[in-house]
């Protein structure tokens, strides 16, 4: 067992954009395994938007981290010694933990109910799979699609954040189900790459785009049957413009205000509400960590689709817990196609 790991603690909470000193990376002791607890051996790290609502004092929809807390984070742990019937050395999970390299967990607390999915890695499939098309952000995907938005066969379908880890799952599972599909992205390479390589139907190029409205209109003359944002602020102001009568607007995040919590003078006021009443839209926010009981049925799809070459996953892989704090940056820059991930072991 070991003695030592790395471990990234809260020295003091963000305000407005990200400084790369919110973090301090120390050596902390590994504690010893006592009787019914797991020593989970952090094998990925997955790095989110989220992370950067739970560095702020904003209220959100977990308990406040103090600090000096360890940073709150989703990863992919491999079961390293268990004193805990129901796991095995070996198991792998998926669970929200911590930015460090080990965890000591009571193996009670390891449920779907409390962030955690005990899976089993398909053998043709690579493990870093895991931690983007068939983790947490597919799964989001997937539940805002079909859950959320009950997409259909030949749905418009708009995605902002499209070449973001959980918009471009957002875009490939709309093909799967024979949707049109469109994406919002930010410069002609990641736009070349959504329709060369992801197949979508088109793409929108905010950095070089006069008039996002417009450029929504001439892409669905016959208006969006779902806008899956991940972006809100003036792209959700444009998608109201444009939304087909009775049409969904499935709100997985809000990456444009994230940076701006604690401001509210700096926060977009949308506009157009006004057209949730007169469109008869349906507007609907979803939180994954509601839905982790259904991720057992879900995911054998999804290995499926994986497998078929229905769907593709990119990761932005960065080697090494140290380097943790810098590489969250690139989750607000763009600096990242897909999954932004830390290889830790």
């Amino acid at each position: 067992m070991p003695i030592n790991q790395k471990s990234w603690i809260i020295n003091h909470y963000a305000k407005d954009e990200l400084k790369g000193t919110e973090l301090e990376l120390v050596d902390r002791p590994v504690p010893d395994l006592a009787k019914n607890q797991v020593l989970i051996k952090t094998l990925m790290l997955s790095l989110d938007p989220s992370n950067r609502l739970w560095l702020s004092e904003e209220e959100d929809y977990l308990p406040q981290l103090q600090i000096g807390d360890v940073m709150r984070g989703l990863v992919i742990g491999r079961v390293e010694q268990s004193r805990h019937s129901r796991f095995k050395v070996g198991d792998h999970l998926h669970s929200l933990q911590s930015w460090q390299q080990y965890a000591v967990v009571d193996g009670k607390s390891l449920t779907p109910e409390n962030g955690t999915i005990h899976f089993t890695p398909h053998p043709d499939i690579p493990l870093d799979a895991y931690v983007s098309a068939l983790g947490l952000t597919g799964w989001t995907a997937y539940i805002g699609l079909k859950h959320i938005g009950q997409v259909q066969a030949k749905d418009n379908i708009l995605v902002s954040g499209a070449a973001g880890a959980t918009g471009l799952m957002a875009c490939q599972i709309g093909k799967a189900i024979n949707a049109k599909v469109v994406g919002i992205a930010g410069g002609s390479e990641k736009c070349h790459s959504l329709e060369t390589i992801f197949n979508l139907d088109g793409t929108i190029d905010y950095k070089n785009c006069d008039n996002l409205s417009q450029a929504m209109a001439c892409a669905f003359p016959e208006g969006i049957d779902i806008f899956f944002d991940n972006v809100g602020g003036a792209m959700l102001d444009a998608a109201l413009e444009n939304m087909a009568i009775g049409g969904r607007i499935v709100v997985s995040g809000s990456i444009s205000q994230y940076q701006q919590l604690g401001d509210k003078t700096r926060l977009y006021g949308v506009q157009n509400t006004h057209m949730l009443v007169t469109k008869r839209l349906k507007m609907q926010g979803y939180l994954i960590l509601d839905y982790l009981n259904e991720i057992e049925q879900i995911l054998p799809e999804m290995e499926r689709w994986l497998l078929e070459g229905k769907i593709q996953y990119r990761n932005t892989e960065v080697i090494g817990i140290e380097n943790a704090q810098q590489a969250m940056s690139q989750l607000f820059s763009g600096g990242n196609i897909g999954k932004l991930v830390i290889k830790v072991s």
